[in-house]
Formats: structure tokens, C-alpha cells, sequence
């Protein structure tokens, strides 16, 4: 499972922050019209942010969570902890790169806006100032077509994680577990065009995985500090960085379904 975190998560949280989040959990705006999910059940408000100079050169979807009270948005897959501050709900997950990206949300009925804070960003391109950069309004947006639905039924074995899987935020990638003989083995795949048919390209070689004590799921390597396992609040499997618990949930997809992606990036742009 090594090449996969490598892939998916390390990569990911590596532009995030990989540390423990030193916030407090975000706290769910305050609004009576503001979506109650019932426990286990997630709920989205949709927003387009237009291109940023310096960030982003098209419209990109911008997912604002609420999973059991607590907000939440995505970047590279992952969901992001928000922390509620007098500018609206802040980047939660610290030290990072990201820490001080703001959405300006304060309830459905307001304007929301969004203010990018990337300051590997700004290592590497100089045009871009991360401290001078304002902030954008966005507009609401429909749940996009073509977004998987990550609920599944809960695995009873090991053999039930054979499958293929779609990060829900991020599904230009995807990963393969399949079984020989008594070894499960994983294998990362990446898009290899936008365009129809859609032609997946393996990325490294296969790795092998190692199942966890409890025999539901697995662990990466020493390195890698992340697991594979099924979300039982949430009912949904998910990649998950065990020394911070920030999660990326997958739809388990039939190798057979044709997979139609989100016309739109999702998730706040981060330098990679």
C-alpha cells in the first residue's frame, strides 16, 4: 500500500499538513436554515469559485460538509477540518501550508466567499502573494453530475474489500484491490485524458497489503502511517491517516460500471 499513499494520501496531506491538527473540531455554523444531517448522514452546500489569479484558471466546485455538527471542506480528496472564526470557517488542520484559507460562510441566506492561503504556493511561484491575495465571492452551485456515492454495506470479510475504488472529492484517480492466492494487493491507477473513452494508466507497481489486528481492513507500511477500513458510523470505506485522522472517503464502484467524472475540479486548488 505503499505507492498508494505515496499517491493519494502522503502526497495529499503532505500539501495540507501531515501533523496532528493542533485546532479544536470545527464547530457548525450557527444558522436555523443551516443542514441537520441525521447522525451518520452528510450533508453539502455546493459552491463555484471562479478562476484566481495565481490559484486556479477555471471555475472549481468548493463542497462545504457538515458530517455529525462539525464542518468540513476538501482539497485533493481529503476532508478538511473548519474552524469556526470571526472571518467565517478557517482552515482547521495545523501546521500547514494551507492554515489561514478562510471561506466566508455565515449561513445559506449570506453571500460566501473564499480566500486562498498557499504558501508552497508562493515558494515556487512569485507572482502569487498569499499574504496580499483578497478574497473571491462564489456563487451556489447544484451537486455535481457524475459524483459517486461512497455509502456501501459494511464488509464482512476481507475478501469484501476486493473491489475498485474512487476517491469521492477526487476521482481522477482511483485504486484497485484484488486478491492472490492468500496475499490482497493493491494497485494505483491515474487518468491518463479527460476525454471519452476514459484510459487509466497504472502508476508503480503492485503492492501487497497488510490486513489489520482485527482482520477488517488494512495498513500501510512503516512510513506510511495510514489504513484502509470501513467507516461504521458513516458506512462508507475510507482511506485514513491514523496520526491525525483526516479521511478520504472512496466509493467502492463495480469494475464493470462506466464511471461519467465531474465536468469541474472539486476541492480547494493546492500547489502539487
Amino acid at each position: 500500500m505503499k505507492h498508494i499513499a505515496a499517491g493519494l494520501i502522503v502526497l495529499a496531506l503532505a500539501t495540507a499538513g501531515c501533523h496532528r491538527t493542533t485546532a479544536s473540531p470545527a464547530k457548525p455554523a450557527k444558522s436555523a436554515k443551516s443542514p441537520k444531517p441525521a447522525v451518520g448522514k452528510i450533508a453539502v452546500e455546493w459552491f463555484t469559485m471562479p478562476p484566481v489569479a495565481g490559484v486556479s484558471q477555471k471555475d472549481t466546485l468548493i463542497p462545504l460538509l457538515t458530517i455529525e455538527g462539525a464542518r468540513y471542506t476538501t482539497c485533493q480528496g481529503m476532508e478538511i477540518p473548519l474552524q469556526k472564526t470571526p472571518e467565517g470557517l478557517t482552515w482547521g488542520l495545523l501546521p500547514s501550508p494551507l492554515a489561514g484559507t478562510t471561506i466566508g460562510y455565515f449561513g445559506p441566506s449570506y453571500p460566501c466567499s473564499i480566500r486562498i492561503v498557499d504558501r508552497t504556493r508562493a515558494a515556487f511561484d512569485q507572482s502569487y502573494s498569499p499574504d496580499t491575495t483578497p478574497p473571491v465571492l462564489m456563487t451556489k452551485a447544484e451537486k455535481p453530475k457524475g459524483l459517486l456515492d461512497a455509502a456501501d454495506r459494511r464488509p464482512r470479510k476481507l475478501d469484501d474489500f476486493v473491489g475498485l475504488y474512487y476517491p469521492v472529492w477526487f476521482p481522477w484517480v482511483r485504486m484497485e484491490v484484488r486478491k492472490d492466492g492468500q496475499r490482497y494487493i493493491s494497485q494505483e491507477e491515474a487518468l491518463a485524458g479527460s476525454k471519452p473513452p476514459l484510459q487509466w494508466m497504472p502508476q508503480g507497481r503492485p503492492q501487497m497489503l497488510t490486513p489489520l489486528a482485527d482482520g477488517l481492513g488494512f495498513i500501510g507500511f512503516p512510513g506510511d502511517p495510514h489504513t484502509l477500513a470501513f467507516n461504521e458510523t458513516l458506512k462508507r470505506f475510507e482511506l485514513v491517516r491514523t496520526d491525525n485522522g483526516i479521511r478520504m472517503p472512496l466509493a467502492k464502484v463495480s469494475p464493470k460500471k462506466k464511471v461519467a467524472l465531474p465536468p469541474q475540479p472539486i476541492g480547494i486548488p493546492a500547489w502539487r
